[in-house]
């Protein structure tokens, strides 16, 4: 390699090691590059029937900065991103039915192939394991299920064009 090849790789060499030092001094720019107009028309053809400009969403950009608020609407149920604690009314309720016929809600835990928990209202914590409970049935309430849905279905342009419409609301 010619010295000037060396001097190039290694500058790219010391760039990636610089990267990684300092990754959480990293700032996002600018993200607020969409179209506001096709954002409002998105979020009149898939958001409206559960949120309002005007309602829950008033003056939403004044409350959290462009990252944050792009981040909250893909994915609502990452904890305590940067300080903002998720919303309760956020969280997944459960009705199990034993076999027996005895029923248990609750705010969900934890559902897996294997098992079910949940947290009742005076605080108590159940867990079910299918195998050992057969018969066993449930019914999961997710508020949330249209923003996951949604999430497998975001073009680039929807997520940008969504933040920024979201960014008028002030």
């Amino acid at each position: 390699l010619k010295e000037e090849q060396v001097k190039d790789i290694s500058a790219y060499l010391f760039s990636l090691v610089q990267a990684t030092a300092n990754r959480n001094e990293y700032k996002i720019l600018n993200i607020v590059t969409g179209d506001a107009a096709k954002g409002e028309d998105y979020f009149k053809a898939h958001c409206a029937s559960c949120h309002s400009p005007t309602g829950d969403l008033a003056h939403i950009a004044n409350k959290y900065e462009p990252v944050v608020l792009q981040t909250r609407f893909l994915y609502p149920k990452m904890p305590d991103f940067m300080g903002v604690a998720p919303d309760p009314r956020e969280k997944s309720t459960a009705a199990v039915k034993l076999a027996s016929g005895q029923t248990y809600s609750g705010f969900l835990d934890r559902i897996d192939d294997f098992s079910i928990s949940l947290t009742d209202s005076s605080g108590a914590h159940h867990s079910w394991e299918f195998e050992a409970e057969p018969g066993i049935s449930y019914e999961i309430n997710d508020p949330l299920k249209a923003h996951h849905d949604l999430l497998r279905q975001y073009s680039d342009d929807d997520m940008h064009n969504i933040l920024t419409y979201l960014e008028t609301l002030k």
